[in-house]
């Protein structure tokens, strides 16, 4: 069977990329069909919530399947930024006997992910119609496409806002072993919220997203302080990467 993963045929800047997506505006977008290949492959998923690139077993190749490799045998994951759900099924897929807490607070990506729960018979995961920041309540957030929404004091709507360490505290939720953080500019202030209560102590594995440079560079320097190994997760241009692997 030809390994589409290997040979890049997707990819939008190949002939065949381009090519190949022109019927795929004909694909419906609230169809479930079976993710083709990679390590989801079999796992339902709806066409709409995210690109194509979901189900045809291509995103984020080279994100996708270390994240696979770093959790196996890990019990406890956080998706801090969760979307429709694309690395809590990950996490399931590889650790049937676990359990995720998933933060979204767009409504739309909410109903996709419980959708997709539903869909491959995913239990044990807690899923927070929230954001996550370094205070809480009710703030101002600006949605942009459903990937890019973020906390902004000129946003265009309001969500629910939790600090992760409170509900740590209040035992609302169980210490993760792993965190995957792509929450659009407020990681450095999650980070920081957290180092106290988790960072310092258990010191989870963390794939981290960041947003602009100075929240990069902010995130960095207090990582290297907690003696976090930092690997970028783009081989191909480690100076430019926006996406971390964290490793105590």
């Amino acid at each position: 069977m030809l390994n589409l993963r290997k040979h890049n045929i997707l990819r939008k800047n190949s002939l065949f990329g381009k090519l190949i997506r022109l019927p795929l505006l004909m694909v419906p977008k609230n169809k479930a069909i079976s993710v083709l290949s990679g390590p989801l492959k079999g796992a339902k998923w709806i066409v709409g919530s995210h690109n194509h690139s979901a189900w045809l077993g291509t995103y984020e190749t080279n994100q996708t399947l270390i994240f696979a490799d770093k959790c196996k045998g890990l019990k406890v994951f956080w998706d801090l930024g969760a979307h429709a759900g694309y690395y809590t099924l990950l996490f399931k897929t590889v650790n049937k006997d676990s359990s995720v807490f998933a933060f979204e607070p767009i409504a739309n990506n909410v109903s996709y992910f419980q959708r997709h729960l539903e869909l491959n018979h995913i239990n044990n995961v807690v899923l927070f119609e929230k954001a996550v920041s370094n205070e809480e309540g009710v703030l101002k957030f600006a949605r942009g496409n459903s990937v890019g929404g973020k906390l902004s004091e000129g946003g265009d709507m309001t969500v629910s806002v939790f600090k992760l360490s409170k509900i740590l505290e209040e035992q609302a939720i169980e210490f993760p072993d792993i965190i995957k953080m792509d929450i659009e500019g407020a990681e450095f202030k999650v980070l920081q919220d957290l180092k106290p209560h988790l960072l310092s102590k258990k010191k989870p594995i963390i794939f981290l997203s960041t947003h602009g440079k100075k929240v990069q560079e902010q995130c960095l320097k207090l990582m290297e302080t907690l003696d976090y190994k930092i690997t970028p997760l783009d081989p191909k241009n480690p100076r430019n990467t926006k996406e971390y692997l964290l490793e105590p």
